[in-house]
This record gives structure tokens, sequence and C-alpha cells, in this order.
């Protein structure tokens, strides 16, 4: 055999050894050494939250990719001129992005970056009191010195008071700002619901405003006597027999109530999401009715005797029923009562009676759209998270039935 040939098998045997090797390490191509030689290389390693890594052969580039998970907005309140935002944390994340603008296309936007994997809210300082704004969060991932972005979360929009609105004349308190959450679902409804948690307003009760917006009295008595004709603008509610205030109970309901209505798809508009809004019964009335579909406030009655829950109906007094703006809405407001009722008893809610009490509210008397206050228990009714997930089914199973 000659020295050429046997040169030839060495070489042929050592390139098999070779490929042998790295065939048997379990290895992926990222593993091998680069060539000294203009050969392909290895690019788009794409790295994912779950980290299941895929490696794609490409020429002579590097390029390498990072899905981030997407996150949630939780909270969005306006007080003073601030803004602050909350969202739920993404544990693989590095820190978050912030967007605020007062466009809903996010034209002209500005960007607030919280550098910090732990941290999950933010102050925005000095914004107007007088604009909207629209604001999204996103988390990123810092690989190779560089940031990678999840999605855009959810959009909230922070809703300024209008004195051009029908009957915010008649509001005595109105500084703060509801949020408009808008949904994320697959499918939507495309209608907003006004959760509002009853009570809530430290120095409300000092303040006086009409029962009714043309200044006539009252036709049934309630928190504020029959024939009064102004009331106060927003009581301090009951406490539970428990010792907890009607306020919290009723946050912590509207809270779970809003993450139940976002899932299936409705928007939905926030007038209470702290201890303290400073927004009237009336504020919170005229918000809704330029900014939502529907008014759901939630509240519970001052008797003790776990009676269940009814809605506030309209009262059948031709008075009262033939004064704007009940006379258009008093069958959309009982319409609406029923069929959260009705959802509710379906979700497994004890219902009071045949589910309604006919009272003159000022939140009826003032509302515009489809508009009724739940009393979902009393003092001595459950309120355990239990029991609030379950009035949020019923509340979002009479809604899907209003036709």
């Amino acid at each position: 055999m000659s020295k050429r040939v046997v040169n030839k098998i060495v070489a042929f045997t050592l390139i098999i050894a070779t490929v042998v090797f790295f065939q048997g390490t379990g290895n992926s191509y990222a593993d091998i050494p680069k060539a000294t030689t203009p050969n392909p290389t290895i690019s788009n390693v794409v790295v994912k939250t779950n980290e299941q890594v895929t490696n794609k052969q490409t020429t002579n580039k590097t390029n390498v990719k990072v899905n981030v998970k997407k996150i949630s907005i939780d909270t969005v309140t306006r007080k003073s001129g601030t803004i602050s935002v909350s969202w739920k944390k993404n544990k693989k994340a590095n820190g978050y992005r912030i967007q605020y603008s007062n466009d809903k296309d996010f034209k002209n936007v500005k960007n607030k970056n919280v550098k910090s994997a732990s941290k999950t809210k933010t102050k925005i300082a000095k914004v107007n009191k007088s604009k909207n704004y629209y604001v999204r969060v996103s988390a990123y991932v810092k690989k190779n010195n560089k940031k990678y972005y999840s999605e855009w979360s959810n959009v909230a929009e922070v809703i300024a008071w209008n004195t051009k609105w029908e009957f915010a004349k008649n509001s005595k308190i109105h500084t703060d700002s509801p949020t408009l959450y808008f949904s994320n679902a697959a499918k939507k409804k495309n209608k907003t619901v006004c959760v509002n948690a009853g009570h809530g307003t430290r120095g409300g009760e000092s303040v006086k405003t009409l029962c009714h917006p043309d200044g006539s009295s009252k036709v049934t008595g309630g928190s504020t006597g029959q024939g009064a004709i102004t009331a106060t603008s927003i009581n301090g509610g009951t406490t539970l027999a428990d010792g907890t205030r009607e306020a919290t109970a009723t946050l912590k309901l509207a809270m779970t109530v809003k993450k139940q209505l976002l899932k299936e798809g409705y928007n939905v508009l926030m007038v209470r999401e702290s201890d303290d809004a400073q927004l009237d019964n009336i504020a919170r009335t005229v918000f809704a009715n330029n900014n939502a579909d529907y008014h759901i406030a939630l509240h519970y009655d001052s008797t003790s005797s776990n009676k269940g829950a009814f809605y506030i109906s309209v009262p059948n007094n031709n008075k009262y029923r033939s004064m704007y703006p009940v006379s258009k809405n008093w069958k959309k407001h009982n319409n609406l009562g029923k069929n959260l009722v009705n959802g509710m008893r379906s979700a497994g809610v004890k219902i009071y009676g045949n589910g309604s009490m006919a009272i003159d509210l000022t939140q009826t008397s003032y509302s515009t759209i489809p508009s009724v206050d739940l009393e979902v228990g009393d003092k001595r009714s459950d309120h355990s998270s239990k029991t609030l997930k379950k009035i949020a089914i019923g509340i979002g199973k009479g809604l899907n039935k209003i036709k």
C-alpha cells in the first residue's frame, strides 16, 4: 500500500471519529467549535420563558431572540396630578417599561423604565389632571447587553372630569379620576360595565347634593327620608357583623367582579380602587353615563338577618317615573336588575324574596344608561373570597343574558 493511500485512510478515519464524538456527546450544534474557514454557523437561538431552547442553522449571522411572557395591569389610579400604576409580576423579567399618552393610539408617547425585577408598581408625576391618559406596561429581559420586551399589557385609560357633561354641575366631589380597563379576552363583548364599589369617599357625609336633577323631592324613604330635596353626597356605609367596613367589603368585591368581567370580554370602568375615592354619588353616575353601557353599584344592606341579595328597583310612582332621565330609562334599570339577580341565583347566590326592593335613589335619578344598586347581602352575609367569586360569576351570567 502506498504512503499516499495510507494518508488518505488516516484522514478519513479522523473525520469519522470526530463526527462520532460530537454525536455521542448529545450536545446541540451550538456546542461545535467554530470552523477556521468560512462555513455555516449557528444562529437564531430562541430562548423562551419556559426555558425551552430551539436552534436554527443559517449562514454567517447571529441573532438572539428572547420571547418574554406578557404581563397584565393590576391598577391605574390618578390623584393630585400623579398616576399610580401596578402590574402582575413576571418572575423571569429584569425590569418593566411603562408607556403613557393622551392619545389612544399612543402617539407622542412617553416612557418610564423600572429597572427592578421585584418592583411591580410606580408613579408618574406631574400629569395634567384635565386630560385623559392611556397606560400600558411590558416586561423586558436582558440578554447579551440587549433588552427584549414582551407584548404590551391590556390598556387602561384614566378619565378626566368634564364639566360639560350632563348633570356634572350637580356633583360636589369629583377631584379623582376613574379608570377604564380594556379587556384582552379572545372574544370581546364590546360593552363597558361601570363597577362601583359603594361608599369610600372621605368627607362625603358633610356635603349635600340634590336628590333629583330637577330639584324635586324624594318619593320614598331610604338612607334619606321621603320628601327630602337634598341628601348626603355619599354616605359612609354600614359596618358588617365581623367589624368589616362596608366600603372595605364592597371594594374587595368590586376588584373580584372587575377581574371576572375582563376575563369574560367586558371592558370595565372602575370608579374606586382604593379606600378613598373623591367622587360623590352623582360624579360616579355621571362618569358611568358618559363612559359605560351599564352601571352596577355594589352594596351590603344594613339589616342583620343574612337575608340574601337583591337589587333596588324603580318605585312605581307616576311622578317619579315621568321625571327625566328616569322616564327614559326606568324599564332598562329594572331589566338590568332582574338579569343580575337571576344570574346570581343560577350561580348559587342566596336571593332575598323576589329579588328586588323599590327605593328612590340618587344613582337611579341621574342615570342615563341601565343602572342598578345591587345589595349583595347584609351585615351577616358571608363575604369570603369564595362567596365574592360566586357573586362575580353570577353578575357575569346576568350581563350575558341582556339583549
